[in-house]
């Protein structure tokens, strides 16, 4: 009886701390958004460039999660666990107490790395530690917590910023790490390492390297004058991504198994699925600061305004993935998703900001129900594209594709919106409002053309088609390969 209740109470704990694991990377995956016109003031510095106070933090997400996942899964998920709460702790006290940019920068870079340690450990906690039948409540406190935090980091974002400052954006962290962190260490199971699997950790280093210098590459490409950087950025980036492709593929236990994409469904549902939150993440970057310039709203407001999608996904995504799941019509809801989020670049596009106030909540409102549906149907889309042998990395890829997508659609639109206006290098308080609107309408008509695009990649796959056997065999023939 001891027994039991003793492993009744570590479920619990393990529930606890999942949870909060996610509340703080959502929160910190939404709350910086709604601080960059007011960091990009304090720094005296371009919307170009502030935008790497988001792009950091998720590009260091998106180069170390799937390391992590596979380091954790050894045997080691205590130690990659609390490190990574250390990591992420201590770098959010450096970020709020950064001067400059530069020196928010590097700490937002390690900010990242320990969330990535931390949300590629936390599912391995659920599936080591929890009994099978909390097995699906453990993914479902994760989902909760991330959909919490993502939903309410605007809102606490603008009014911290209201009542304190920018700086407390981050400060915020410490008092939940304080929390988490004694629990960690009690609750979470001794480590016992197995190092019978093999972890490709040049594929690691490659794929990081080719993130870091593709992002940089990307977002400074608008910029004149750093042609030469940026190219250099460029030309190793595709370098270390041709590389990580050769490594991968002689690998038998690859950080992705490639082989995936030579299936032409699974790589079309994929880049709906990454285009559609791409063109999201972006839209996410910009409107704080058309809220702001265009509009003329505090920060608490905007941060209200911000709360409206993420609430709606809330309140839809659970009932929107019974209906496609029930009604086996995913690929409908796909549509949804790419047709609804287009209709809200429009929007964004067309009505000024003297009218926008009903059409902003109409906007917001399809943007929510995009999330909602892409979240459930377009995401179970990857995963039925795959054989049964690559359910597992299916799954993987597209939590990797939402970190490349936060990654990549600040970059990019930062760097289209830049571009258009030649507003690289002039600070955000002496951007004219007309400039900033004319680059803001821009960007979306870009938007909407991606959002079609995943619309047509959505069709083209039709609905309960088997994978076929040669694909199925090239998938399963991972093993193979020799690695170095």
């Amino acid at each position: 009886m001891e027994r039991d209740a003793a492993s009744k109470r570590t479920a619990v704990l393990i529930l606890v701390i999942v949870s909060f694991v996610a509340l703080i990377d959502g929160i910190d995956g939404s709350i910086a958004n709604i601080a960059l016109p007011t960091l990009a003031a304090d720094m005296s510095t371009d919307t170009g460039t502030i935008s790497w106070v988001t792009v950091t933090y998720f590009m260091m997400i998106t180069g170390s999660i799937l390391l992590f996942a596979r380091i954790a899964n050894n045997g080691n998920i205590k130690r990659v666990l609390i490190a990574g709460l250390i990591i992420f702790t201590v770098s959010s006290f450096v970020c709020g107490i950064s001067d400059r940019l530069s020196m928010l920068l590097i700490a937002r870079s390690f900010q990242g790395l320990g969330a990535g340690m931390m949300i590629g450990t936390a599912p391995m906690l659920c599936v080591q530690h929890l009994p099978p039948e909390r097995l699906a409540l453990g993914f479902g406190m994760i989902t909760m917590g991330s959909s919490l935090g993502y939903a309410s980091g605007p809102a606490i974002g603008g009014f911290i910023i209201d009542m304190l400052s920018w700086h407390w954006v981050f400060l915020i962290n410490i008092p939940i790490a304080l929390i988490i962190l004694p629990l960690m260490v009690h609750a979470v199971p001794k480590d016992v390492p197995d190092r019978k699997t093999h972890l490709d950790l040049k594929g690691a280093v490659l794929f990081m390297l080719m993130t870091v210098l593709g992002m940089y590459a990307l977002q400074r490409s608008a910029y004149a004058g750093e042609t030469a950087p940026t190219m250099i950025a460029a030309v190793l980036s595709v370098a270390f991504l041709a590389a990580f492709i050769a490594t991968e593929l002689r690998s038998r236990t690859p950080l992705i198994n490639l082989r995936v994409f030579r299936n032409n469904r699974f790589s079309a549902v994929f880049l709906a699925f990454l285009l559609v939150n791409l063109s999201y993440m972006g839209m996410l970057y910009l409107i704080p600061f058309y809220l702001d310039i265009n509009m003329g709203l505090s920060p608490t407001v905007s941060g209200l305004y911000l709360l409206v999608p993420s609430v709606v996904t809330l309140i839809s995504v659970v009932p929107l993935s019974r209906m496609a799941d029930s009604r086996k019509r995913r690929r409908a809801f796909g549509l949804l998703a790419s047709a609804m989020l287009l209709i809200a670049c429009i929007i964004w596009a067309v009505f000024s900001p003297a009218l926008a106030t009903v059409p902003l909540m109409i906007a917001f409102v399809f943007m929510g129900l995009t999330w909602a549906a892409c979240g459930g149907a377009m995401a179970g889309r990857i995963v039925d594209n795959t054989t049964e042998e690559s359910k597992e990395m299916g799954s993987s890829l597209m939590i990797l594709a939402l970190y490349i997508a936060c990654a990549v659609g600040t970059s990019l639109y930062a760097m289209i919106f830049t571009m258009y206006t030649g507003s690289g290098g002039i600070d955000f308080p002496d951007l004219p409002p007309t400039t900033f609107l004319n680059g803001f309408v821009f960007t979306w008509i870009v938007s909407a053309v991606l959002c079609a695009l995943a619309f047509v990649l959505s069709y083209v796959v039709r609905e309960g088609r088997q994978v076929p056997p040669e694909i199925r065999a090239v998938e399963t023939s991972c093993g193979s390969g020799a690695d170095d």
